[in-house]
C-alpha cells in the first residue's frame, strides 16, 4: 500500500466509523455526499490533469502504487472523494451541535471584500498559473455561493474551516515533504507566489477553501430533501 493511500485511509477512517453513531447519523446523507463530491471532483480532476501535463505540479512515483487514471495517480483521484467527505462530516457535526466561533458576522459583505482582494492578487500574478487560476477560481466560487439561494451558514463554514486547519497542515505537510526530505506532491516554484505554510504553498489554503465550499454547496442542495435529524 502506497504512502499516499495510507494518508487517505487514515484521514477518512474516523469520519466513516463515527458517521454511523446514533447521535451523528451522517450515513443517511451518503447519497447526497456522493453526488456532490462526484460532480465537484470532475471539475478539479480536469484541473489536475491539465496542471500535471503542464508541469505546474507533479507526483513522486516512490510514494504511489503505480496505478494511473487519466494520467493521474489513483491516490490523487481518491483525494477528491476522501478529503471532501471528511470536511463535510466536520461541517455536519458543527451544524448539528451548533458549534460556532463567530457571532453576528456579516459574511455576505465580508466575503465580497475577501474575494475582491484575492481576485486582485490573482490578476496581478497572472504569470504564475497556479496562483492566478487558484485565486480567480476562489473568487468565482465564493461569489457564486455567496449569491446562491442555497442556505449555507458561513458561521458554521468558517468554524469548520478553522477546525480542519490542523488536519490540513498534517495531511498537506505529509504530501509536501514536511516529515520527509522527499515530497509526494511537488510544485513548480515559477507558478506559485513562493509563500509557504511550512512546506505547503499558500495557494493550497485557498484551493482547500474553494474545494470544501463548492462541495458543501452541492451537498446542501442534494441533502435538502432528506429528513432532518
Amino acid at each position: 500500500m502506497s504512502y499516499y493511500l495510507k494518508i487517505l485511509i487514515l484521514s477518512t477512517f474516523v469520519p466513516v466509523i463515527f458517521s454511523f453513531h446514533p447521535k451523528v447519523k451522517f450515513y443517511i446523507f451518503y447519497k447526497s455526499i456522493f453526488r456532490a463530491t462526484l460532480l465537484v471532483s470532475t471539475i478539479y480532476i480536469l484541473w489536475d490533469i491539465i496542471f500535471t501535463k503542464l508541469g505546474i505540479w507533479g507526483f513522486n512515483n516512490q510514494y504511489l502504487n503505480g496505478i494511473y487514471i487519466f494520467n493521474l495517480p489513483m491516490e490523487e483521484i481518491l483525494f477528491f472523494l476522501c478529503i471532501p467527505f471528511c470536511c463535510l462530516y466536520t461541517y455536519h457535526l458543527v451544524e448539528k451541535f451548533n458549534i460556532s466561533f463567530f457571532k453576528n458576522f456579516h459574511w455576505e459583505k465580508i466575503n465580497i471584500y475577501f474575494l475582491f482582494v484575492v481576485l486582485v492578487v490573482g490578476l496581478i500574478n497572472y504569470t504564475k498559473l497556479y496562483t492566478f487560476i487558484c485565486f480567480v477560481m476562489f473568487s468565482l466560487v465564493l461569489f457564486i455561493v455567496n449569491k446562491s439561494s442555497i442556505n449555507i451558514n458561513f458561521n458554521f463554514f468558517y468554524t469548520t474551516f478553522i477546525l480542519i486547519i490542523i488536519p490540513f497542515l498534517i495531511i498537506n505537510g505529509a504530501l509536501t515533504g514536511l516529515f520527509f526530505d522527499q515530497t509526494v506532491v511537488w510544485y513548480n516554484n515559477k507558478e506559485i507566489l513562493g509563500l509557504r505554510i511550512f512546506t505547503i504553498p499558500v495557494e493550497d489554503a485557498f484551493y482547500a477553501h474553494q474545494l470544501i465550499l463548492l462541495n458543501l454547496m452541492f451537498y446542501k442542495k442534494y441533502s435538502s430533501s432528506n429528513t432532518k435529524i
